[in-house]
């Protein structure tokens, strides 16, 4: 299996919260959320941080026409640490190829992904879902055999990403995960958490060590169990129509 999909279902089973009233030893060193850095051949710096902090990579290499050898190369200096790619139109041989050098999950957009994908389990297969396609759609992606879900569209911290986080947690049924920046606080990496992400994927650059340094710090001090969100339970009174009459009866004495 995919390391990186074995730990986003650490974080998934860990987060699930325990049913009827006995009491749950809770493992301390359960991960909270899964950090994902992005990363460009030839920085070294960011690779350093990268392998100190993250807990996996995604490879951003240009394609050329010596693409797996810079990727290859860029692997190499990442040891022990699950690196994977981002794809468009792959062929066969391709990622055969990628799975040869040792790449751990790929990452492709759901319009332009090839169906071979679905057949390639050796991998994990994180799909990117634009928040805009329709619920039903979003939900087809339980049926389908897709390992992980990433938010689509640029990485913020607004109110409204936090609802679509949060809207697309209702609907998948698999670890999410979405974009984020790199200097965001522990306070707000906590709030994208509590909408049931299982990780975030950065983007890191040159000298990023403190950044991605205080991002690992702020995930393992997150609290052990997600806060429940839902909203608040109200008394609804039968609605009786306009037509419709009360009518006191008095006793009579």
């Amino acid at each position: 299996m995919s390391k990186l999909l074995d730990k986003l279902n650490q974080v998934s089973r860990g987060s699930a919260p325990p049913l009827g009233f006995r009491s749950v030893v809770v493992a301390p060193k359960s991960p909270r959320m899964v950090l994902i850095a992005v990363l460009s051949a030839g920085d070294a710096p960011a690779i350093a941080a990268a392998k100190e902090n993250a807990d996996a990579v995604l490879l951003s290499v240009a394609e050329s026409t010596n693409f797996f050898e810079k990727l290859e190369q860029l692997a190499a200096s990442l040891g022990e640490l699950p690196w994977g790619v981002s794809l468009g139109e792959a062929s066969e041989e391709q990622l055969s190829r990628l799975k040869g050098a040792g790449c751990d999950f790929l990452v492709c957009d759901a319009e332009k992904a090839p169906l071979m994908l679905l057949r390639k389990g050796e991998m994990g297969r994180i799909v990117k879902v634009e928040p805009s396609l329709p619920d039903g759609l979003i939900r087809a992606t339980t049926q389908l055999p897709i390992d992980v879900v990433l938010i689509g569209g640029e990485p913020s911290l607004s109110v409204q990403q936090l609802m679509v986080c949060q809207h697309l947690a209702n609907l998948v049924h698999k670890p999410l995960v979405a974009r984020a920046p790199l200097d965001m606080s522990s306070e707000d990496l906590k709030e994208l958490w509590e909408t049931g992400l299982a990780g975030v994927v950065v983007k890191v650059a040159g000298e990023a060590r403190e950044g991605l340094s205080g991002l690992r710090q702020a995930i393992e001090s997150l609290p052990l169990a997600r806060r429940r969100r839902g909203e608040k339970a109200e008394a609804l009174l039968p609605y009786l129509g306009e037509e419709e009459e009360i009518t006191e009866v008095e006793e009579e004495e």
